[in-house]
C-alpha cells in the first residue's frame, strides 16, 4: 500500500521535533562590582558597595571580609541586599584593613546559575594618615613632650619602649598638647604617640631620647 503523502509530512516532522535539543532554562550570571573598584585604597572606613543589575534577580548575597595587616579578621559580613548598592553598618577597620569581598545573584527557581569568578575583588582601606601625629618635640628640660595638633583626635595613647628589646614600659592616654616625658629617669627610651579620630586609630610618631 502507498502511503498517504500527508501521513508521510507528519511522520517526519515528528520526528524533527524528538530530534530537537531541549532548550535551557534563563541563566542568572552574578553581577560586577563597580565600586569600589578592585586593588583601589578608600580614605572612608564605610565605602558604599555598588554593582550592576543583574536581569531577573531581586536580591544579592553579598560576602566581605575585613582583615588588619597583621593578618586578624577585623569584620565579617553575610547578608541579602535587595538593592544594587550596599554600605556597611560598621566600620571596616580602625584605620588601615585590607576588604575581600563577594557579591553572587540569588538565582529564582529553575535558572541556571553562572559559577562565580574565582577571582576575589579586593580593595584597601586607609584612613590612618588623617590622624597621624607629627612634630614630636622634646622640650629643652627634657621633662616634658610638645607635639603639633592632630586635627579631629580626641585622644592620644603614649607608648614608651626599652629600645634594646622592645620591652613596653609605660602605656597611657592623654588629650593634653604637652605630656610628660615618659620614664624620664631610664634612658634610652623610645616613646610612640598615636591618635584616636573616632572610629579611626592614627598612625604613631616616634622619639627617641
Amino acid at each position: 500500500m502507498i502511503p498517504h503523502p500527508r501521513s508521510t509530512a507528519i511522520c517526519c516532522l515528528a520526528g524533527i521535533g524528538l530530534a530537537l535539543p531541549a532548550l535551557a532554562g534563563p541563566t542568572c550570571a552574578d553581577p560586577a562590582i563597580i565600586a569600589p573598584a578592585a586593588r583601589s585604597t578608600q580614605s572612608s572606613l564605610r565605602p558604599t558597595i555598588v554593582w550592576q543589575a543583574v536581569a531577573g534577580v531581586s536580591s544579592y548575597r553579598l560576602k566581605l571580609v575585613s582583615r588588619e595587616p597583621e593578618g586578624q579578621t577585623f569584620l565579617t559580613i553575610d547578608t541579602l541586599v535587595s538593592d544594587t548598592r550596599f554600605t556597611p553598618p560598621q566600620a571596616l577597620g580602625n584605620g588601615y584593613s585590607l576588604v575581600t569581598l563577594r557579591v553572587a545573584s540569588e538565582c529564582p527557581e529553575r535558572a541556571a546559575a553562572v559559577p562565580a569568578s574565582s577571582r576575589e575583588h579586593r580593595f584597601l582601606i586607609d584612613a590612618s594618615s588623617a590622624c597621624a601625629v607629627t612634630g614630636l618635640v622634646l622640650e629643652p628640660d627634657g621633662r616634658r613632650i610638645r607635639r603639633a595638633a592632630t586635627g579631629t583626635a580626641e585622644r592620644y595613647e603614649v607608648f614608651a619602649y626599652d629600645p634594646t628589646d622592645g620591652r613596653l614600659l609605660l602605656r597611657q592616654e592623654t588629650s593634653a598638647p604637652t605630656l610628660l616625658t615618659p620614664m624620664a629617669g631610664a634612658s634610652p627610651v623610645i616613646a610612640a604617640v598615636r591618635a584616636h579620630c573616632g572610629d579611626v586609630v592614627g598612625r604613631p610618631a616616634y622619639l627617641a631620647y
